[in-house]
């Protein structure tokens, strides 16, 4: 809304910018103000909660990258992919060889996790074209009805888990253990006792997607990055590559669907195309895509804890090819990018190892459910009043609120 906008003078751009020819443009993070330095621990502790939590925690980050950072509430939701997959990336190294102090199996299914990860994709490709010509007004508005919805959720859930700590520890030795074998990867090994065979085939899976993705991010090009082979930027063959993308994940979807669950589970393959497709394009919103992966995973029979855990590491897989596009497609500055991830990789990783065992020592993990009840009605508000801030800055313009940006 107000930032990146021409300048002439210095004085015509907000606090954090600098006129740098002609353009109000973010300062470097190094060195930080104190402002900035608030921002990096808040989101540091923050991202260690929503990570455990098994979402990108993108309202929240928004909305502290709003407060401290200074940034519009449309550079913060295309910003906010970088500290989310820190975060991801961060809670990944820790959660990876836990197991579920209830089932004692492993926390991250990874298995269920990269059977979703295609059509997350495929969604936060279309999430983030949206978010790039979607009005202001649009886009808060949506951020706050999920933000919301989030909120109930994360209530509901907190409450009930609450309960049953409280059941447990009234009487340890009663306690009825769900039957979680539904999955093909339900073992009770951990990833490093698994076979070489099965690793090889996570290993493998992982990176052709991965691959698949950035190859056709670097054939296509963008309007900051040349294309490899030349194509024009928003030409007839950019959006060929583009759909070229979108059929070849929708098939490794359905190759890997079939190759890693079991039959019983077949029927349940359109519902979860359905869900991963949806929450792809929640997390091209920046709201990530925990709300709806979370219940998906309930129903398959995960415990709170290992649906959160699987989520998490869906979000560190979608998460990164977003913050790739948005580094690629140039939102934002190369350095910039830099020091969100490595201060939420380092911050994150930490933190969350931190709450994670001494809450599960205490038997407390709904602590994390609570916390996150309080971050997001202080997301909700805090972004409010920002965003009326920032709309402030230029005499309350109707037509800012509406106008639609051009996607190339």
């Amino acid at each position: 809304m107000i930032n990146n906008h021409p300048c002439t003078l210095q004085s015509e751009c907000v606090s954090l910018y600098n006129c740098i020819d002609g353009i109000c443009t973010h300062k470097n993070f190094f060195p930080p103000t104190f402002s900035e330095s608030i921002g990096m621990l808040s989101i540091a502790i923050f991202t260690g909660f929503a990570s455990l939590a098994g979402i990108g925690g993108g309202g929240v980050v928004v909305s502290l990258m709003t407060m401290f950072f200074n940034y519009s509430q449309k550079e913060a939701l295309l910003g906010v992919f970088l500290p989310i997959f820190g975060a991801a990336l961060g809670n990944f190294l820790n959660l990876a060889q836990q197991l579920d102090p209830q089932t004692k199996t492993p926390v991250v299914k990874m298995r269920s996790a990269i059977v979703a990860c295609p059509a997350m994709i495929i969604g936060s490709m279309v999430g983030l074209i949206l978010n790039k010509i979607l009005p202001a007004f649009f886009l808060i508005s949506i951020l706050q009805y999920f933000l919301f919805l989030s909120c109930q959720k994360f209530y509901k859930t907190a409450l009930k888990e609450w309960n049953n700590e409280n059941q447990r520890k009234l009487n340890q030795n009663s306690v009825e253990i769900p039957i979680l074998n539904k999955l093909s990867e339900e073992k009770q090994l951990p990833l490093q006792n698994t076979s070489l065979k099965e690793n090889l085939d996570l290993i493998v899976a992982i990176c052709v997607i991965v691959i698949t993705v950035l190859l056709g991010f670097f054939l296509r090009g963008s309007a900051n990055f040349q294309s490899i082979i030349g194509i024009s930027y928003c030409g007839f063959f950019y959006w060929m590559i583009t759909f070229g993308l979108v059929v070849i994940l929708y098939y490794y979807f359905d190759y890997i669907f079939d190759r890693f669950q079991k039959e019983e589970l077949k029927p349940l393959k359109k519902e979860c195309l359905r869900d991963s497709f949806k929450a792809g394009i929640f997390n091209g919103f920046g709201l990530g895509g925990g709300m709806i992966l979370i219940p998906m995973y309930l129903g398959m029979g995960f415990t709170t804890i290992q649906s959160t855990g699987t989520s998490s590491f869906n979000v560190l897989l979608s998460s990164f090819q977003v913050a790739a596009q948005v580094i690629i497609l140039g939102y934002m500055g190369t350095l910039q990018a830099f020091s969100l991830f490595t201060m939420t990789v380092i911050g994150c990783y930490f933190s969350s190892s931190f709450i994670f065992n001494n809450l599960k020592k205490r038997d407390r993990l709904s602590l994390i459910m609570w916390g996150l009840v309080g971050f997001v009605i202080f997301a909700m508000v805090n972004l409010a009043i920002q965003f009326l801030q920032k709309w402030s800055h230029n005499g309350y313009q109707i037509f800012e609120l509406f106008a639609f940006q051009s996607i190339c």
